[in-house]
C-alpha cells in the first residue's frame, strides 16, 4: 500500500481542521484528500456512495480496500509515522470498539463541535478537488481492520 485517499467533508469546519492536521505530518503512506462535496466523487470512487460519504470519513487505499469511520480513522494514523503505533493498538480487537464508539460519537456531532470550538467554515476551492487520473482509480471491496 502506497497511498490513502481519504474522503472527507470539506463543508466541516471540524473534518478541515484534521485534514490540515493530517498533512502536518509525516506520512509513510502517502495521504490524498478528496472531499466528499467533489461533483465527480463516484467517478473517482465508483460504487462510494454505498458507504454513505455524507456520514462518516472513508478511506480508500490504492489496493482497493475502503475502511469506513473508526477504521478509516486508524488507517490515517498507521499512515503517520508517529502515530503508526497508537493505530496498531486500536486496531486490537479490545480497544475497537471503543474506537468505533469515539469515531461515531464524533461523527455525529461534528458540525455541533465545530461551532461550540468556534472553528470558521470556508467554500472549498477548485483547487482542492484534485484531478484523478483514469488509472489510478482504485476498484473497491470491502476490507475489515
Amino acid at each position: 500500500m502506497k497511498r490513502l485517499n481519504v474522503i472527507y467533508d470539506a463543508a466541516c469546519p471540524l473534518c478541515q481542521r484534521c485534514r490540515a492536521w493530517l498533512q502536518q505530518q509525516y506520512a509513510i503512506i502517502e495521504l490524498a484528500f478528496t472531499p466528499m462535496q467533489a461533483s465527480d466523487l463516484d467517478i473517482r470512487f465508483p460504487g462510494i456512495v454505498q458507504y454513505q460519504p455524507h456520514k462518516q470519513l472513508l478511506v480508500v487505499s490504492d489496493e482497493g480496500g475502503v475502511y469506513v469511520g473508526a477504521a478509516g480513522w486508524i488507517m490515517c494514523l498507521y499512515a503517520l509515522e508517529d502515530y503508526r503505533e497508537l493505530a496498531l493498538r486500536l486496531a486490537n480487537p479490545r480497544l475497537m470498539p471503543l474506537a468505533r464508539r469515539f469515531c461515531e460519537l464524533i461523527s455525529n456531532n461534528r458540525l455541533s463541535l465545530s461551532h461550540a470550538l468556534h472553528l470558521a467554515s470556508r467554500e472549498v476551492t477548485a483547487d482542492e478537488l484534485p484531478y484523478h487520473e483514469a488509472d489510478e482509480r482504485p476498484c473497491l471491496r470491502d476490507c475489515k481492520i
